[in-house]
C-alpha cells in the first residue's frame, strides 16, 4: 500500500511538472515577478505595475470557466509589457497588443498602449451618436485598454488552451482564431459582471459597423492560411478576419452554448498537425460536418471571398 501511495505521488508531481516546464521562462528574463495572484504567475517591467487589477481579475475568472468546461489545471504565465520594452518580450508590433505565445505566456500592454491610443485617434471621425454608445459603457473618458487589455486577454488565453494540448502546429489558422474568438464570447459573457462584455461587444460592433479598413488585400480563408504573416503585421486587414470571427462566434455560441467550445478544442486536438498530415479543404469540410453538424456549418460559411 505504501508502494501505491509513493507512485500515485510521484505521478502527480510529474504531471505538475510537465504542467508547469512547458512555460516558456527565457521570456521572463528582466522582469520584475509580481504576487498579483496565485492562479497564475505574473512579471512585468515595472516593480508595481499600476491599473492592471480588473485585467487578473479577469483572466482569474477565464481560467475557472477555461478549467471547468476544458477539465484543466492550466498553468501559464501573463507578462505585462510597458511600450518602450514592448520589443524585447513580444513577437509582433504594435505595444498593446494582446499576444500568446505557444509555451505557456501571454504578453500584454502596460499602461496608455500605443494600440489603445491608435484606435481611440482614430473615433475622432466617429459620429456623435457612435460616441455616446461606447461611452455609454466606457464612461465619458474612453479608454480602449479596457478593450486590448482586459477583454482581448481572454481570447489569448483561449489560445493558450489550445496549444498547451496541440502543440505549435494547427491544421488551419483560422480554426484557431476561431476558437479564440469562440473563447472570448463564451469566457466573458459568463461573468457575473457584465461589464468586460458590454465594452467588448460595443467596441467590436462599433468596429463592423463604420466598416474602417479602407481597401484591402486578403479577403479569403486561402489567403489567411498562406499570407497569415503578412495578413498578420498589416494590422488593419487582420482586424477585418478577426471581426467576422468574431460575429460567427458568438452565433455559434448563441447556438450551442459551452458545448461548442469543448467540442471545437476536442476537434483541433485531433486535427493536430503534429499527429497527422495536411487534410485537404474537402476532407477537412466533411470532418466538421460529421462533428459540428449543417446548422454549424451555415454559420461557418465564408461568403466574403473576393
Amino acid at each position: 500500500m505504501k508502494t501505491l501511495c509513493l507512485l500515485f505521488l510521484i505521478l502527480c508531481v510529474s504531471c505538475e511538472q510537465k504542467d508547469s516546464n512547458w512555460i516558456d521562462r527565457t521570456k521572463h528574463e528582466g522582469l520584475f515577478k509580481i504576487n498579483a495572484t496565485d492562479k497564475f504567475e505574473t512579471y512585468s517591467t515595472q516593480k508595481k505595475p499600476q491599473h492592471i487589477e480588473k485585467t487578473i481579475i479577469n483572466i482569474e475568472l477565464a481560467k475557472i470557466y477555461f478549467d471547468k468546461i476544458f477539465d484543466e489545471d492550466l498553468r501559464f504565465a501573463v507578462l505585462f509589457i510597458d511600450n518602450k520594452n514592448w520589443n524585447t518580450y513580444a513577437f509582433a508590433p504594435p505595444p498593446g497588443m494582446p499576444q500568446a505565445y505557444y509555451e505557456g505566456n501571454m504578453v500584454l500592454g502596460l499602461g496608455k498602449s500605443i494600440m489603445a491610443q491608435r484606435h481611440e485617434e482614430s473615433l475622432k471621425n466617429a459620429s456623435t451618436t457612435e460616441l455616446d454608445s461606447l461611452k455609454k459603457y466606457y464612461g465619458s473618458e474612453i479608454d480602449l485598454d479596457l478593450f486590448f487589455r482586459d477583454a482581448l486577454s481572454i481570447h489569448e488565453l483561449g489560445h493558450l488552451y489550445q496549444s498547451f494540448r496541440t502543440g505549435r502546429n494547427s491544421q488551419r489558422k483560422w480554426l484557431d482564431e476561431l476558437f479564440g474568438n469562440l473563447c472570448q464570447v463564451a469566457a466573458i459573457k459568463n461573468f457575473k459582471d457584465q461589464s468586460t462584455y458590454h465594452r467588448m461587444d460595443a467596441y467590436q460592433e462599433y468596429v463592423i459597423r463604420s466598416n474602417p479598413w479602407g481597401e484591402i488585400k486578403f479577403t479569403t480563408l486561402d489567403q489567411f492560411e498562406k499570407d497569415y504573416f503578412e495578413i498578420f503585421n498589416q494590422g488593419r486587414n487582420y482586424g477585418w478576419y478577426q471581426t467576422k470571427f468574431y460575429s460567427k462566434a458568438k452565433k455559434l455560441y448563441a447556438l450551442h452554448g459551452d458545448n461548442i467550445l469543448v467540442m471545437f478544442r476536442d476537434f483541433q486536438i485531433k486535427i493536430n498537425a503534429e499527429n497527422t498530415e495536411k487534410i485537404d479543404d474537402k476532407k477537412l469540410y466533411n470532418m466538421m460536418l460529421n462533428k459540428f453538424g449543417l446548422e454549424t456549418m451555415k454559420i461557418l460559411e465564408w461568403n466574403y471571398d473576393s
